[in-house]
């Protein structure tokens, strides 16, 4: 189903995209409250620009519904980065772990600095809403988010809770047009530089995504090895799998429509661990290193394709033969196109020579995954390299030196941190839980009212 207006550019003055570009982490859209919000805005802004402004059909963007099946997913969600007039942030504990959405803000800040240059004028063209209760990263907490005009439920428990409780009520109806004006306003009032040449991969953090630091392996890294539509093969050029950098990479395509690197950052998120990504390009061994000396989880996302040929073979072949206890190789397989190519997976397992010979039961090292199992590899992945960091703290405090003193019973994950936030309790009193087979996390109701819906399926990417 498709939510909102769909992208199309509009000419006025100077940015040329939409009225807003909706910013969220994708792990709280999970049960759609996103989408009503959005088609819910877009609609109110149209309403209220009747007469006073002149609706373009690209209201708003968000990559979830306004990117069309075929179109490079990197370039247009760039795009409309570079050319919207506002940018609405739906602030979460999810929001301020994603290094993406840290990205998106980051554009927008260069935008509005850019435009206070020309103009010796602040600009408001970043509208945040409190989504979900949290502590604002000191880097944007005065950004101001929190209005009486949203209702006396807002700054307790967030818009999405107001809408999960009443979604036709007066307190959220409310705060939709008070966001809708104020989309409105910034459009007819001010226009931002359009930034052209974006690449979010490049983009620096406007705030530093949260992580749990209190365990180890409370973030995971992933590092995409996959070519481009323009690298690959002559063979592979048209594959619909690419696009123009690795990242853009979706081998599971139709099936999921965004990047690999999304879908696991989406299922990792959920979990409570922080995460990053990253394009294999040079120095992989020193990443890697670093990954482990910071605690760091590291999971390479391989493209079977690309990992037999330059520059990628070199890299994964010195991998191959230095241990990293605390990194997976993930290679997953299109069922439709790679299933039957013993060719492909004999090239892969060249290059991973020294790992393949352990045999299939190595939870760090899976070939040939298909769409269906990817959730289940990826989280007895990201578990095991996970117990391989906490004995290895063990082992770094263990009496008689490294390797001696008693052995540590095998710790039973529960996510990154073990125990609720130190700032804000986690609803229940619980702790993350593991990937696979978890139980779900207990969570408050309203009086006299509903809780939130537990989560329908993994449906989409991660931001």
């Amino acid at each position: 189903m498709r939510c909102g207006p769909v992208f199309s550019s509009s000419s006025r003055g100077g940015a040329v995209g939409p009225y807003f570009f909706l910013s969220y982490a994708r792990v709280d859209d999970k049960d759609a409250y996103v989408c009503q919000f959005y088609d819910d805005l877009c609609a109110q802004i149209v309403e209220l620009a009747e007469g006073v402004l002149r609706a373009p059909a690209s209201v708003g963007f968000r990559d979830n519904s306004s990117i069309r099946i075929g179109e490079h997913w990197s370039e247009q969600l760039e795009r409309a980065l570079g050319t919207c007039r506002a940018m609405v942030a739906l602030y979460s504990p999810a929001y301020f772990r994603s290094e993406w959405c840290s990205r998106e803000v980051s554009v927008m800040m260069r935008r509005a600095n850019q435009y206070f240059a020309r103009t010796q004028e602040g600009s408001s063209a970043l509208i945040p809403v409190l989504w979900q209760p949290v502590d604002v990263p000191q880097e944007i907490d005065h950004i101001q988010y929190v209005t009486s005009g949203f209702g006396p439920w807002y700054a307790d428990v967030g818009l999405q809770r107001i809408l999960q409780r009443e979604p036709a009520g007066d307190d959220y109806r409310n705060a939709v047009r008070l966001i809708a004006r104020r989309v409105l306003e910034v459009v007819a009032h001010e226009e931002l530089p359009v930034l052209d040449g974006i690449r979010l991969a490049d983009e620096r953090s406007s705030f530093q995504p949260r992580t749990e630091p209190t365990r180890p392996g409370s973030t995971v890294q992933f590092f995409v090895a996959a070519g481009t539509a323009e690298t690959l093969p002559e063979a592979r050029r048209d594959a619909p799998y690419y696009g123009r950098a690795g990242i853009d990479w979706n081998p599971y395509h139709p099936q999921q429509e965004y990047p690999l690197h999304q879908l696991a950052q989406r299922l990792v998120t959920a979990q409570g661990y922080g995460t990053a990504y990253r394009e294999v390009r040079g120095g992989l061994t020193r990443q890697l290193n670093q990954a482990w000396q910071d605690d760091q989880v590291a999971i390479l996302l391989v493209d079977a394709w690309s990992a037999p040929v330059d520059p990628y073979r070199r890299q994964l072949e010195q991998f191959d033969r230095t241990e990293h206890p605390a990194t997976g190789v993930l290679v997953p397989c299109h069922p439709r196109e790679e299933i039957d190519r013993g060719e492909l997976w004999i090239g892969v397992t060249e290059v991973f020579e020294r790992k393949s010979s352990r045999g299939m039961h190595d939870k760090q090292f899976q070939l040939r995954v298909c769409l269906g199992d990817f959730k289940t590899a990826l989280g007895q992945m990201v578990s095991a390299a996970q117990n391989n960091l906490i004995r290895k703290r063990h082992a770094a405090v263990a009496p008689g030196g490294a390797g001696e003193g008693p052995a540590a019973s095998r710790p039973i994950l529960r996510g990154p941190s073990g125990g609720p936030s130190s700032r804000r309790p986690r609803p229940g009193g619980g702790a993350p839980t593991a990937l696979p087979g978890s139980r779900p996390v207990n969570r408050p109701r309203w009086s006299g009212g509903h809780g939130p819906q537990e989560p329908r399926g993994d449906g989409g990417a991660g931001r």
